[in-house]
């Protein structure tokens, strides 16, 4: 069974207007659900790794046993449930395997768990462990979304309010979650985007086992013997990497299009989600999501001539979260030079800071849980759901059309790279941005040419694009010290030793273009 479902995350301001809400909907006769759940895997977590959760839940008088599993998107997720027994009093919860014979689910675990249903017809021995625990009240209401249009459908509104707990610790619950009933998907962004806006809710893709594991590994490492060098449990940062999208030589233009959107779509999510979360380190996270977006950009020009281009103002919401995010980006790539002008002999003089851009958060989490990150997600979701491309759309075939397209943005790269010794400072921002869409856009799409030329080229290509971004971040921080220097005549310092080591950074720079220059592209 597929599941079709959004979850959002609750400001604890928002929290009483969305419980005055669900009375309202319900007629003031709300019926609370008690869901009390322990979730299993195994001490190296097999199933986690696997993106998937095995609970037994009790809902009410019912136990249940759910494994659940990642989906297509964001948006999707496979799930299987079978009913399950209560355990005998006195007894702990139990995980029983067999419960899921006969379906997908159990061809997914015998995978996972190396677990054999012949020989061991209950898991007992794949060394299933209850690792943690919720214990949630969810308050439903049914609502009839789009009426009328063709995207009518009927959604299920879930409020879960609790705690998911490991050993000694906890962490509130406090979420919204939106599941297609019947009728069209698109309903359940439609509901989505309404309570967005009305309450400030956030998209949050992080589940609740992802959540709990997280939160056993805290547990875990709080209760382990300490030591003379352990310090502080601080919480594991959980990144979503970039990962090629699932292609291949005789994918169609429009399995293409959408294994590419689905990629930068977990990318983004996830990374959106482990900020929102608020971590205890979210330099790794913010790096990550600037690399997801801008991967999202290189995307929509690569298909942007097609009749799959992404909307404007989709690109247009992913350039504005880049430009925030590309602020403080800034500010930490160039956080060694004030100490760096001292050692050689400068005053002390401020880190360069330019303007904010407008709208500026007032900090990434903030970035992750705004109104525009969670618009642009919900952006690219409802672009899924639309209908496939016509078949006989304009170029067909896709690895021909990918060659020459990259092909073509390959040669321009090239003809920059070749006059790079003449090309002012100001101008060479246009190659390095240029190269970063060709890395980013061929990556995406990497599995359709030859593993070992890809890596030869790509390695080549980052190399260059790192030599030229240690030119460019100095040219951004001397045209500040410059216009400081009005001002305060001891930035001339800053601007002239940074005038100083130019020649050194472009020539390096030169060298590696020189030598991507010679390698051969994959396409």
């Amino acid at each position: 069974m597929q599941e079709i479902e959004l979850k959002f995350q609750i400001p604890e301001g928002a929290l009483e207007a969305i419980r005055a809400e669900f009375t309202r909907l319900n007629a003031g006769q709300n019926t609370d659900l008690r869901l009390r759940a322990s979730y299993f895997d195994t001490p190296e977590r097999h199933l986690a790794a696997a993106r998937m959760a095995l609970r037994v839940r009790q809902e009410g008088p019912d136990w249940v046993q759910t494994l659940k599993a990642g989906g297509s998107n964001t948006m999707m997720r496979l799930e299987d449930n079978q009913p399950a027994q209560a355990p005998a009093h006195g007894q702990p919860i139990r995980a029983d395997l067999g419960r899921h014979a006969g379906t997908p689910a159990q061809e997914a675990l015998e995978r996972v768990l190396n677990w054999s249903m012949a020989q061991d017809p209950q898991g007992r021995h794949t060394g299933l462990v209850e690792l943690y625990g919720t214990d949630i009240t969810r308050t439903r209401a049914l609502v009839t979304i789009g009426a009328g249009t063709l995207f009518e459908g009927v959604v299920e509104l879930a409020l879960d309010l609790g705690q998911i707990h490991s050993g000694p610790l906890s962490v509130p619950v406090r979420e919204l979650e939106i599941e297609s009933v019947s009728g069209h998907p698109m309903a359940v962004i439609l509901a989505g985007r309404d309570w967005v806006a009305r309450h400030g809710l956030w998209l949050d893709t992080q589940t609740k086992a992802h959540r709990g594991d997280r939160l056993a590994r805290e547990a875990a490492a709080q209760q382990a013997p300490s030591d003379a060098h352990s310090g502080e449990v601080k919480p594991q940062a959980h990144i979503t990497p970039a990962r090629p999208a699932k292609v291949k030589a005789d994918s169609t233009m429009d399995q293409a299009w959408r294994a590419g959107v689905e990629t930068c779509l977990e990318h983004i999510t996830g990374n959106l989600s482990e900020l929102g979360n608020a971590p205890a380190s979210t330099c790794e996270a913010a790096y990550e999501l600037r690399l997801s977006l801008r991967r999202l950009r290189a995307l929509g020009r690569l298909w942007g001539s097609t009749p799959w281009a992404l909307p404007a103002s989709s690109m247009d919401k992913a350039r504005g979260l880049s430009r925030q995010l590309g602020y403080w980006r800034d500010q930490e790539a160039l956080a060694w030079l004030p100490e760096k002008l001292r050692a050689a002999g400068g005053p002390a003089l401020p880190l360069p800071c330019p303007p904010p851009p407008p709208n500026l958060p007032a900090d990434i989490v903030a970035l992750a849980r705004s109104g525009l990150a969670t618009d642009l997600c919900l952006d690219m979701l409802a672009a899924l759901l639309a209908p496939e491309r016509p078949a006989d759309a304009p170029h067909a075939e896709l690895l021909p059309w990918l060659n020459a397209r990259l092909t073509n943005w390959t040669g321009r790269c090239a003809r920059h790279a070749h006059g790079f010794s003449k090309t002012p400072d100001a101008e060479l921002h246009q190659l390095r941005k240029r190269g970063k869409r060709l890395r980013l856009a061929a990556a995406i799409y990497a599995p359709l040419w030859s593993d070992k030329a890809f890596r030869r080229h790509e390695r080549a290509l980052k190399n260059a694009l790192d030599a030229l971004g240690h030119v460019q971040d100095e040219v951004v921080a001397q045209a500040w010290y410059s216009q400081q220097a009005q001002q305060a005549p001891q930035a001339l310092f800053a601007r002239d030793w940074l005038q100083g080591r130019r020649k050194g950074l472009r020539k390096k720079a030169q060298r590696a273009w020189q030598r991507w220059l010679k390698r051969s592209s994959p396409w």
